[in-house]
């Protein structure tokens, strides 16, 4: 599992992820096969730079397709892909078909583990930013983020992957307790509007939030899932560092990056 956010103030848009990738699969036994976790790295790239463009790519789910990572399957997309990058939208939708292919044929039709992908940035001609998600196996359709309103930008948070140390913060409750309240008898509808109208809702002023705070917002709302992951009972699903992007109508930049020695600079941020 991923922790995947974003922060889309009137500054720009943040984007945060964490760095652990951990590997589900099976194992012969003398006794039968046994499904667990094989392994867990914490330098996996789960968010990245498209071309040389202001638009950044996210994923949570799924870490790999067979012997692929994520990550280099989104490296080959964006080796040939036809979207340019002055469009968001068509680079999401793009990336989702290219990726539907090995999907499909990988978990036997398109019947396979949850594999979230976001997209956002700032498409040509357009000084605030935009953003898509779409989540395998249906994959469809492509669903835009805090979209505007009356021709205005909204501003807000977003968080993917491992929801519910952030829902507990932000919310006000834990989902999965909400399910078991119904399953004990509180009416249904009474339960959804109480959540609906927000009753626990921790107050955030996102509005004329400096970028800056952005950022720091990011930072803390990973490392509470990452806390959680960690001294929750089971293995841990989220770990490793948190690579934070800025990015703004004419820039792409890093507030916090893995670094290996062997890169340059530039080579890093593309």
């Amino acid at each position: 599992m991923t922790i995947c956010l974003s922060v889309k103030v009137a500054d720009g848009l943040v984007l945060a992820a964490d760095s652990m990738a951990t590997l589900i699969g099976s194992v012969n036994t003398p006794q039968c096969i046994q499904t667990h976790v094989l392994k867990t790295y914490t330098h996996a790239n789960k968010l990245t730079r498209f071309k040389q463009s202001p638009i950044g790519i996210m994923f949570w789910g799924a870490g790999a397709i067979r012997a692929r990572s994520i990550q280099s399957l989104i490296m080959e997309f964006e080796f040939g892909a036809v979207a340019d990058g002055t469009s968001v939208r068509a680079v999401a939708g793009e990336l989702v078909e290219f990726l539907r292919s090995p999907y499909n044929a990988a978990f036997f039709g398109g019947n396979g583990p949850e594999l979230g992908v976001y997209v956002g940035g700032y498409p040509a001609g357009r000084f605030f930013p935009e953003a898509y998600v779409s989540v395998f196996p249906n994959a469809v359709p492509l669903r835009e983020i805090e979209p505007d309103v009356n021709g205005q930008p909204r501003f807000g948070v977003n968080w993917f992957g491992q929801e519910r140390p952030i829902f507990r913060l932000m919310k006000g409750y834990d989902p999965l307790a909400m399910d078991e309240l119904v399953k004990r008898g509180a009416p249904a509808p009474v339960v959804r509007q109480w959540m609906d109208d927000n009753v626990g809702f921790m107050p955030l002023v996102i509005e004329g939030m400096p970028i800056q705070d952005a950022i720091e917002l990011a930072s803390f709302l990973a490392e509470v899932t990452i806390g959680w992951s960690r001294f929750a009972a089971g293995a841990a699903a989220c770990g490793g560092d948190v690579d934070i992007a800025v990015i703004t109508p004419a820039r792409f930049g890093w507030a916090s990056r893995k670094r290996w020695p062997m890169l340059g600079d530039d080579e890093h941020d593309g």
